[in-house]
């Protein structure tokens, strides 16, 4: 039977099984995930953050569907090198897997701003469900929070902080939050909308260094 290698174990890789096991069975399939964990719906984290919904609330395929599906799932698994002329990936772990078909659905990864002081303690991004368990330990009642960014996922952050007891303050770099997607006055009425839910939100700022003594404990803006 043809091998089927299936980089990615997010949202579009799995949903990239789906249909094919909808179809003719042609394939033994190898779904790769450098997350530990089974296939989770990522959209729905800001819900895990605020406390609305819990981890296992948000899965999408369980260990059993991977199980009766007959699919060799490696989690916890990166692949790190694919030689396609001899249809083969190999993982972090030296294990090598052949392929005929190979489908790559990694997504994206976060991306942290080249700010000085970004490699300190406390620095943390919001993408996957560890990072999401790592701000819910870091997170409580009179905690100071930050968030750089005032796009769609920062806010969501800064609301599921906030929801946890922080006290969180949006900084965005441009006039407008969310502006890839609202114009000026859309962006004034959801700032409004922000700060009336006791978030601070301040525009734009441009933050120039994160200072502290091995963690932040300052942001300087390019303002000073």
């Amino acid at each position: 039977m043809r091998q089927l290698v299936v980089v990615g174990n997010g949202m579009a890789g799995v949903a990239s099984v789906e249909q094919i096991l909808k179809r003719a069975r042609h394939f033994e399939i190898s779904i790769f995930g450098d997350e530990p964990h089974v296939n989770y719906n990522r959209i729905l984290l800001s819900s895990v953050l605020a406390g609305e919904k819990s981890a296992d609330d948000i899965v999408l395929n369980d260990i059993n569907w991977y199980r009766d599906n007959g699919i060799r799932a490696r989690l916890g698994v990166r692949v790190v090198k694919i030689d396609r002329a001899n249809g083969l990936v190999i993982d972090d772990a030296g294990q090598v897997t052949l392929f005929d078909q190979l489908i790559l659905a990694t997504g994206s990864s976060a991306f942290i701003p080249p700010i000085p002081g970004a490699d300190k303690k406390n620095v943390h991004v919001f993408r996957t469900l560890d990072d999401t368990r790592t701000l819910l330990e870091k997170s409580g009642a009179g905690r100071k929070a930050v968030v750089i960014g005032g796009g769609l996922l920062g806010l969501e952050a800064a609301r599921g902080l906030q929801m946890r007891g922080c006290e969180v303050s949006v900084v965005h770099l441009v006039e407008t939050l969310m502006e890839r997607q609202l114009d000026q006055e859309g962006g004034n009425y959801l700032r409004r909308k922000i700060e009336n839910l006791g978030i601070r939100v301040l525009l734009p700022r441009q933050t120039q260094a994160l200072l502290g003594n091995g963690r932040v404990e300052v942001l300087r803006f390019t303002t000073g």
